[in-house]
Formats: structure tokens, sequence, C-alpha cells
């Protein structure tokens, strides 16, 4: 099996099985609205229902709008990701992490917008006087995947000598 595939199965595997692990978690432990603050209110567990779109964007759209953008934008990035990924080739290792990490997160959220009809968000992150909406796994997997292809595209960038 080609290393690519392998990092695509086992690491979107780990990533949507802990994404779903965690928000069961939150849905049994934490009621909505309730806040949990830890390390010294750094951290705070809350659960709260994301009807919206990334920190809640689109929340008032109408119902035949979200089904849209909501499951049908989603399911066809996943094709598009899945389509580049089979175009890599097997040394490119940041990029194959990358996407699978973007694939694993958009397939962690779009499970929860089936199931539920909303992303649970469950950890919120204050620093410095300033409150970072709720997220999940889910998302911290897509910004890690973001984060590698900027970064990737930077460094090929640099190495090709284009400014």
């Amino acid at each position: 099996m080609k290393r690519k595939y392998l990092i695509l199965f086992s690491l979107s595997g780990f990533v949507i099985a802990l994404d779903q692990f965690t928000k069961n978690l939150a849905y049994a432990r934490l009621t909505p609205g309730e806040e949990h603050p830890i390390l010294g209110g750094l951290l705070t567990f809350t659960r709260t229902h994301n009807t919206g779109f990334a920190f809640g964007l689109i929340s008032r759209a109408p119902d035949s709008l979200k089904d849209v953008f909501f499951i049908g934008i989603p399911v066809f990035a996943l094709v598009l990701i899945v389509l580049i990924f089979i175009k890599l080739q097997d040394d490119q290792m940041v990029t194959s992490v990358a996407l699978t990490t973007l694939l694993a997160g958009a397939i962690g959220n779009l499970i929860d917008r089936v199931q539920y009809g909303h992303v649970l968000d469950f950890v919120r992150i204050n620093f410095l006087g300033m409150q970072i909406p709720p997220f999940n796994v889910a998302d911290c997997s897509i910004i890690i995947g973001v984060v590698l292809m900027i970064l990737n595209t930077l460094g090929t960038g640099r190495t090709r000598g284009v400014a």
C-alpha cells in the first residue's frame, strides 16, 4: 500500500474517531450553556450547538439555503479533496497529511450536521482577554490542514526561487 493511502486511512480514522469520541463525552457530561473553566480559565469546556458556519456565520439564513450550504458544499469539497489526493505523488507527505486533516475535520463536522442538524463545539480558549469562539477536534484538524498547506506552499515557493 502506498504511504499516502496509509496516512489517509490511519490519520483520518484517528481524527474522526477522536472527534466523535470527544463530542460524545461533551454530550454526555455537559448541558447546553454550562461552563467548566480549567487552567485558571484559559480553557473552558462549554457545550454549544453551532447551527451556523465557522464561528456561527450564516446561522440566521433560511433552512433551505443552510441545507445546500452545510451538506452540499462539504460533500463537493470532500470529493474535490479526494480527487486531489489521488493525483498526489507518494513523496508529497506534507500535502498528504494536510489534505488528510482537512478531509477528516470536514467529515467529523459533516457527521454532526447530518446526525443532529448542528455541529457540537465544546472548547473555548480565553487568552489575553480575548475569547476564541467554541470549537471542536474537527475544527482543529481543519486549521492544522490549512496551516500545513500554507507552510508547504510557502516552503515550496522558496525552494524553487519564487519570491
